[in-house]
């Protein structure tokens, strides 16, 4: 991921659970307009990127932007003398100070959905930044049927131990709320190595309107399709492991804010901008809720369907 404080690009980093990946996919147009900004060199700002679950507490990475013309301008600066002021309410939660690289975490503490949740961050020498986020409902995945094929594809033979490609197909279903916008996320990941691991999920639902993807994918969409509606919608992805090998699957729902899901837009316009083969093209810029600096902090709870699988 990158750190560059240039016309274009600010930094994108996410939790191990919750990757966040670059689209390849074109946006329809929107009554959300696109706007450019140029950014001087001197404008070095805090660049936090986090997560606030009902799960996982809050976790936030914070890093300083830094200019196009310094030889470091591809690697995060990470900030180590920042203190996290975390509020709910306008009460103090917690001062938070780092944990490592960056990384500054309240796991004790697991926000509430529907509370406005604040997060102020000062450092030395730099200004403040800060977000104000509320945690949206979960949706629950009423439905869910998985079936799998192994298709035959790239298959091989390593040690005597046979490595296969496996296919899986999930069929979901909720009830989308009709008494608020909302928007979502969808997530697969595969248990190995005592971690959960994202797999690339796919899908023809043209509702579904962001597919993000870097090695990994990511679904994201509102419901301005389905407002208030039940939905089913069928996703697929796939692994390869060697015969034997057991993993865990989930499959996650997310519910994720308003802010989270222009970000995740942004983020996906701006990559097919970039790689557009036009030689001269207008950069997008990538939405954010940090008010002082660059990022995002994303609030999401989440809804999971798992299944256990042998090679």
């Amino acid at each position: 991921m990158m750190n560059i404080s240039s016309k274009y690009k600010f930094p994108l980093k996410a939790c191990s659970h919750l990757a966040l990946i670059i689209g390849f996919i074109t946006i329809s147009p929107s009554c959300e307009e696109t706007k450019f900004v140029d950014i001087t060199d001197d404008q070095n700002k805090l660049v936090l990127n986090g997560i606030m679950s009902p799960d996982f507490g809050l976790w936030i990475n914070v890093s300083q932007s830094v200019s196009t013309s310094r030889t470091e301008n591809y690697s995060f600066v990470p900030v180590t003398n920042a203190v996290v002021d975390y509020y709910e309410n306008n009460d103090l939660i917690s001062s938070i100070v780092e944990n490592d690289l960056g990384n500054y975490y309240q796991t004790e503490y697991k926000p509430g959905t529907n509370n406005t949740y604040e997060i102020r961050v000062n450092a030395p020498g730099l200004p403040e930044a800060h977000a104000t986020v509320i945690i949206p409902d979960p949706v629950e995945i009423s439905g869910f049927h998985m079936a799998s094929v192994v298709t035959g594809r790239n298959n091989y033979y390593h040690n005597d131990t046979l490595h296969y490609e496996v296919e899986f197909f999930a069929d979901l279903s909720f009830a989308d709320p009709g008494s608020s916008s909302n928007y979502y996320m969808l997530g697969a990941y595969y248990w190995e190595n005592g971690a959960y691991h994202p797999l690339e999920a796919e899908t023809e639902d043209i509702n579904m309107n962001i597919h993000i993807q870097d090695a990994i994918g990511v679904l994201s969409w509102d419901d301005s399709q389905i407002n208030g509606q039940a939905y089913e919608f069928s996703v697929k992805f796939r692994l390869h492991r060697y015969e034997g090998f057991q993993t865990r699957v989930r499959i996650v729902l997310y519910s994720i804010s308003r802010d989270y899901h222009l970000y995740l837009k942004s983020f996906s316009q701006n990559f097919t901008v970039l790689n557009d083969a036009t030689f001269f093209f207008e950069p997008v810029e990538v939405s954010t809720n940090i008010v002082g600096g660059w990022g995002i902090i994303s609030a999401v709870s989440s809804s999971t369907r798992s299944f256990d699988y042998t090679f």
